[in-house]
């Protein structure tokens, strides 16, 4: 039997190069051999049978068909399918005829006859770039970060920062008439104490308040004043009318304030930053994450807390028109008013938890705790301390003094003793009391100030920071990002999972490595063979010719 030749054969002047590092992919078999019909060529339909894995002996001189790179074939007696092959050398045989050597591309000839299974997919385009859906650690270097936000987070929020802070006393002993200040029994932060405590609003009542307890009051001194401290604002009650102390007749109003028991203000907000540093807006969202880009917040005392954006949910921020939705950082404030001040800032959602105050779950562990407010210092009189504590000991001293003189000379008298000796021992020991008492006055007269509280006063962040917390958000330098987004364009995301490749799922081209590829097909076991260890070194399978190897083009996901 006699079969006459009827291989199709064209030489083709193909613009890409195609290789086991880049490969194009069609939707169809019949788009394939399009594209490729449309290429440069030439060719004969009459040609005898072609092998696979061979060479061509084609009817041409060999200047004639150098530029020529490609071969497509089909031997119609057999099959309908298209064999593709690249052309590694062509020989000359003769004037007429040249050896071209080709090896098959098993990938463009095979693409259609494929199975996929399940492997280790070690990087890959991934079909859902949401921030946070892809947090496997790159490996690879970020250099330096840039600041691209910084935010003051005060204790007390209102329109005046200079003002936000109070004079909170604690003392042992009210004065009379201001038992309405604060009564017996409270708790501060929960904790009872019975000691009274009360804030006032500037330097000048604090003045007051200890001019108050050294001379208003006969019944208290100012050693009942046992803490003065510093607090903000939010932890104090206003009232409308101010109490009023009285003194030697007349009236002054000393304004005072019961505090509160806790504090918790919030929540508040921070939205990502949809670019990173010099405005450059990435096109992959794993440049959103750690540790291309994070937040921190400083106490400006020495804690830091580091956080990651993407431990954080999208929330919708406002309502109506002017709603809008960002991955956003929540978080409250909590404080108790206690000397040096206890106070929190923790977050209402983190790592997918989220506050539930019905069961009193909220985030305390994950937070930072504000730094820790001055204690104050202040001085008391103290003659007048001493008069207070000593007066009636003194007047009794001298008084006892004479008492006894006059008793001594009695006595001397009824027993017939010598009167003048007794006279003058009595008088000498009156004058010594007497003596005594007006030295210890003196003393007590020029004696310093009582000074109490924390002598060293300033501290440089208090004055400067009010207690604030900073926060800051960071990113990588532009440049480095620029490198990072590119390397993501190239290679995809490490994504170390089992799953199915993503063959397709991008607009221009989808970057595949596997770990042991196990793609199952009826070709021939060396071509499949091939084929996996293409996809196990790294391949990149682009859907459109007119962009093949242009990483400037938009690639988004499609499905």
């Amino acid at each position: 039997m006699t079969i006459s030749p009827s291989t199709d054969l064209y030489l083709l002047k193909l613009p890409i190069e195609l290789n086991d590092e880049n490969q194009l992919t069609f939707a169809s078999a019949a788009a394939q051999a399009t594209y490729f019909q449309s290429l440069t060529k030439i060719g004969q339909t009459d040609f005898t049978y072609q092998r696979r894995e061979n060479a061509i002996r084609y009817p041409a001189q060999i200047d004639s068909i150098i530029q020529y790179n490609y071969v497509m074939y089909k031997n119609e007696n057999y099959s309908s399918k298209w064999f593709y092959a690249r052309i590694t050398n062509m020989q000359y045989i003769n004037d007429g005829m040249t050896l071209i050597e080709i090896e098959e591309d098993s990938f463009q000839t095979w693409q259609f006859d494929l199975g996929y299974s399940q492997c280790f997919v070690e990087r890959e385009h991934v079909n859902n770039d949401m921030i946070g859906a892809h947090t496997i650690p790159e490996g690879i270097e970020t250099g330096e970060y840039e600041i691209i936000g910084r935010y003051n987070i005060p204790l007390y929020e209102s329109a005046n920062p200079s003002q936000d802070w109070m004079i909170c006393f604690c003392v042992t002993t009210l004065l009379q008439n201001t038992n309405t200040i604060v009564g017996e029994g409270l708790t501060v932060g929960g904790v009872f104490t019975s000691l009274h405590f009360f804030a006032v609003a500037d330097v000048q009542t604090a003045y007051a308040v200890i001019w108050a307890y050294d001379k208003l009051d006969d019944t208290v001194t100012s050693d009942a004043i046992k803490n003065v401290f510093m607090i903000p604002k939010s932890a104090a009650q206003y009232v409308e009318n101010p109490t009023t102390w009285t003194y030697s007749g007349g009236a002054i109003n000393i304004p005072v304030y019961p505090i509160n028991d806790s504090v918790t203000t919030g929540p508040f907000y921070h939205q990502q930053n949809e670019r990173l540093a010099g405005q450059y807006k990435p096109r992959n969202n794993k440049l959103f994450c750690w540790p291309y880009s994070y937040a921190y917040f400083a106490n400006n005392c020495g804690d830091v807390l580091t956080v990651h954006w993407e431990d954080f949910p999208i929330q919708t921020i406002g309502t109506g028109t002017d709603a809008y939705t960002a991955r956003t950082i929540g978080y409250k404030k909590a404080l108790v008013p206690s000397a040096s001040l206890s106070a929190k800032l923790y977050f209402t959602h983190y790592k997918n938890w989220e506050e539930d105050q019905t069961y009193g779950t909220r985030l305390y562990n994950y937070g930072i705790n504000f730094a820790k407010a001055p204690i104050c210092a202040w001085t008391t009189d103290y003659y007048t301390n001493w008069l207070t504590q000593n007066g009636v000991n003194q007047a009794t001293s001298i008084a006892g003094a004479g008492i006894g003189g006059a008793l001594a000379v009695a006595g001397a008298a009824i027993a017939g003793g010598p009167v003048g000796l007794a006279i003058a021992g009595a008088i000498a020991g009156t004058a010594t009391t007497v003596a005594n008492a007006m030295a210890q006055q003196h003393q007590a007269s020029v004696a310093p100030d009582n000074a109490n509280g924390d002598l060293s006063a300033g501290d440089v962040m208090f004055a400067y920071t009010k207690c604030s917390i900073g926060f800051y958000k960071m990113s990588v330098r532009s440049e480095m990002a620029a490198v990072i987004d590119k390397y993501f364009d190239c290679y995809g995301y490490k994504v170390n999972d089992v799953k199915l490749p993503n063959i397709t799922g991008r607009q221009n081209w989808n970057y595949v490595k596997t770990v042991g590829s196990a793609i199952h097909a009826d070709i021939p076991q060396d071509s499949c063979d091939h084929i996996n260890h293409m996809f196990d070194n790294g391949l990149t399978l682009w859907h459109n010719p007119s962009t093949f190897r242009d990483y400037s083009q938009p690639n988004e996901i499609v499905s």
